[in-house]
């Protein structure tokens, strides 16, 4: 133990509102002990069987190593099953300061809880012991879906296999739900994915009933035998999941389970599912015969195996953090998806935007990868066909549309000749922001100069990355070249010259790219919240201590 017997019979003593410690285990790894809290407003005292670890004060996995418990106090909020008391305090070493500040925290759980009897506003899921089938554990994401379902309605639902993964000492395996299609309507209710996860041909299936209430004990412990569910799903619906599972048997994989989703509403009204996983070689029904001569299923007394699922909607996808909707919600096109582009493309697909298209001519080589957003395993690819792969691993809520060959050159071929012009303007005006990343500063002008009713966003690095220019529609090119060559210090002899007859490109490494294109679209991300979408330089000093952002 990281501190003595007297040290914690001396905090303990000092905290006015514990008394009655009986039945003291102290020893290197565990310290054991019985202590009641005496609060006003309490019927009677509160006594916890204390466990504390021998990593205390520090935590261990992310988890408080010091346990109160008390299984009569399972009814309440926070209670986990074998009655400890759920809670996460602030980091602290020093013995003393820590045991007190844990010992308030189960004083302000019992004032919150049990004397004021308050209710978190927010919603927690049941508790679910998750198991396992044949050694492997299985997991299923969804999304709300626009159609809403009523108590008893199932059927069958469509599931996307995704990529099987290690997890903790076993293996998992994945799956997205596409849709629910009801048996007797045969309505679809899809998922809210993009088009690439929906329409895919890959698709095994589950069964699927919604009982309107949660399965749960005591509001919080989701039910762990079949029989719990008896007044739950009724005789329709039992006769549908025999008959179903009788009718695979002889082609199902029995080393693979048949998931059940089964779905109810939230407190706050929202729709999650829990995935029971079903062996069909195994029979969870037990029935008779009623008087009329019918057969009546039953559920048997027969734990349940839990899969993992998770709701996965874009709220809770992109929750922790996205850019501005006038932005994710955008139409966006970026021209030229090298160092700079594919860059912007990864970040504003991990930041919630859903429309992006890609344009490019260019083939992605092995010396592409250093200061990009490829990946070796596609050694040669096209630069938007493997970007397009990489943003569909990353959002499942993104659609992602490539231009194949030079929009560049075609730009350039048809914006000077009249009766085609406006064919282009139309085109590019379909979008709401054109991220130009080409490096292309005839493309540049002649974007400047198109009747474009998009905003026209292009950055550009100097060589060693010293500064990044973002210029913005109108006078994109006046800006950006007035900066290149009048303003800022542009090394145009120490360029990279890669092997063959290919044009110099400029030096810098993937930190010092990314690093000014993330603190670039930081401040576009700013600027279209606020409506302000301006041009500006971003400038290390001298010694690569700190950025500063210049506006114009």
């Amino acid at each position: 133990m990281r501190f003595s017997q007297e040290e914690l019979l001396n905090t303990i003593s000092s905290i006015s509102y514990i008394s009655n410690l009986q039945d003291l285990k102290f020893d290197k790894d565990l310290v054991i002990f019985s202590i009641a809290f005496n609060l006003e407003g309490l019927n009677e005292e509160i006594t916890f069987e204390v466990t504390i670890h021998s990593q205390y004060p520090f935590k261990f996995s992310g988890s408080e190593t010091i346990i109160f418990r008390n299984i009569n106090l399972i009814k309440y909020s926070h209670v986990m099953s074998n009655g400890s008391v759920c809670f996460h305090n602030q980091h602290c070493v020093d013995f003393r300061q820590k045991l007190i500040q844990d010992f308030d925290a189960i004083k302000n759980w019992i004032t919150k809880y049990i004397i004021k009897e308050e209710k978190d506003s927010h919603y927690e899921h049941l508790i679910v012991n998750n198991g396992t089938f044949e050694g492997s554990h299985y997991a299923y994401q969804f999304t709300d879906v626009k159609e809403s379902f009523k108590k008893g309605e199932f059927g069958t639902v469509s599931l996307k296999p995704l990529i099987d993964s290690p997890y903790c000492q076993s293996r998992i395996s994945n799956y997205l739900v596409q849709s629910f299609t009801e048996s007797l309507s045969f309505a679809i209710k899809n998922c809210g994915w993009n088009a690439h996860y929906l329409d895919s041909n890959q698709s095994e299936q589950g069964l699927y009933i919604f009982i309107k209430n949660a399965p749960a004990i005591n509001e919080r412990f989701s039910f762990d035998n079949w029989n719990n569910f008896e007044d739950l799903i009724d005789q329709e619906f039992l006769q549908y999941l025999s008959r179903y599972m009788i009718g695979i048997r002889s082609t199902h994989n029995s080393k693979l389970p048949l998931p059940l989703f089964i779905g109810f509403h939230t407190k706050d009204r929202t729709i999650h599912w829990q995935v029971a996983l079903i062996n069909i070689d195994e029979n969870i029904f037990e029935g008779s015969t009623d008087i009329n001569g019918r057969y009546v299923y039953k559920l048997r007394n027969k734990s349940i195996t839990w899969a993992i699922t998770n709701n996965s909607s874009y709220s809770y996808f992109f929750g922790r953090g996205s850019f501005n909707e006038r932005l994710t919600n955008s139409k966006i096109l970026i021209i030229g998806v090298g160092a700079v582009g594919s860059n912007v493309a990864k970040t504003l697909t991990r930041c919630g935007c859903r429309y992006i298209s890609l344009a490019d001519y260019d083939i992605k080589k092995p010396e592409n990868i250093c200061r990009s957003e490829y990946e070796f395993i596609y050694a040669y690819a096209n630069k938007v066909d493997e970007l397009r792969s990489l943003l569909y691993n990353i959002s499942p809520f993104i659609d992602v549309n490539i231009i194949q060959g030079s929009l560049t050159q075609y730009i350039k071929i048809e914006a000077y000749a009249r009766e085609l012009a406006a064919g282009i303007e139309t085109i590019l005006s379909n979008y709401d922001y054109i991220f130009d990343c080409s490096t292309d500063d005839d493309l540049m002008y002649i974007l400047d100069n198109l009747n474009v009713t998009a905003d026209i966003i292009n950055l550009s690095i100097t060589n060693h990355a010293q500064s990044l220019v973002c210029g913005v529609s109108p006078n994109t090119y006046k800006f950006v070249r007035h900066q290149f060559d009048n303003i800022l210090e542009n090394d145009v002899e120490d360029l990279y010259n890669p092997i063959g007859c290919w044009s110099p490109t400029f030096k810098a490494s993937y930190n010092d790219i990314s690093t000014l294109i993330q603190f670039a679209l930081k401040h576009i991300n700013i600027m279209i919240s606020n409506e302000q979408l301006n041009s500006f330089v971003i400038n290390h000093d001298d010694n690569y201590e700190s950025l500063k952002v210049s506006k114009f």
